[in-house]
Formats: C-alpha cells, structure tokens, sequence
C-alpha cells in the first residue's frame, strides 16, 4: 500500500487497499494512461508526485479525492479542465493549480464493489482523511460527507 492511503487504514479492510490502482499518468501526455480505464464506478485520488501540502495534522501528497459512476469519462473531463484552465478566470478550479505544481500528478482509483455506492464510499474516505490531516484535501472544496 502506498504511504500517502495510510488514512484508509482503519475503514477499508486490508485486503481492500491492494485493489488501489496507480499510478496512472494522465494529464501530461495526449492519452497516457487513460486507455487503460474502463467506464465503471470508482473513487479517485489526485496524488502530488512530489509536493506535499501542510495540513494542520501532517503534511498529505493528495490533491484531491473524488467519485464517478463513469471513471474513465469523468478523468477526460478533468483532463480537459487541466488543460483549458485559466487561473485569472477560472478561480473555481484552484485543484488544477495544485496539479500544474512542480513534478506533476498521478491519478488512483478504487473500484466500486458490488451493491457499494460511490458517494457513500467517497464520503467515508472524505471523512476518514479529515479525522487523520483535520483538513479536507487542499483541491476538495465542500464537506460533502457531513
């Protein structure tokens, strides 16, 4: 398992962790890795390949955690906000900021099991980060688990 998933410890079961896929590059290259994702549910990690953020209980790589019923589509659409991203205009999107940060960013996923639902499951990863870092990743902007 890699360090920066240590939150995840204590509400996914060990032999959940394994099933984090990553890392996948995808938002400096035409296609990179996004071949390789299917359209199912997931939730999704934006990870910092070298910065970590300041948070008021430790320092954290992530940027930001999502969901989607669709991956593949949903990191297109992510992909395509990177890169049309004006900082002057599109004060909204600050997580591509953090991402454009020196060393890049790669992409994790956890597919969704059985009767799961991916709101559910990213509200429970959303909480667990808060209860571990007392902060929300640096790109997630709403306490959506709450």
């Amino acid at each position: 398992m890699k360090r920066c998933f240590s939150f995840l410890k204590n509400y996914l079961a060990p032999d959940r962790l394994q099933y984090i896929k990553g890392p996948l590059s995808i938002f400096e290259t035409d296609n990179g890795d996004i071949d390789e994702i299917g359209d199912f549910p997931a939730i999704y990690f934006f990870i910092s390949r070298k910065q970590r953020f300041i948070l008021p209980a430790g320092t954290s790589p992530v940027i930001y955690i999502g969901k989607s019923d669709k991956l593949r589509t949903r990191l297109m659409q992510h992909r395509n906000h990177y890169r049309k991203d004006n900082p002057r205009t599109d004060w909204s999107y600050s997580r591509y900021n953090y991402m454009k940060m020196e060393g890049g960013t790669d992409v994790y996923y956890l597919r969704i099991q059985g009767k799961e639902n991916s709101k559910i499951l990213e509200s429970k990863v959303l909480e667990n980060y808060y209860d571990k870092y007392k902060a929300l990743p640096v790109g997630n902007g709403a306490f959506s688990y709450r």
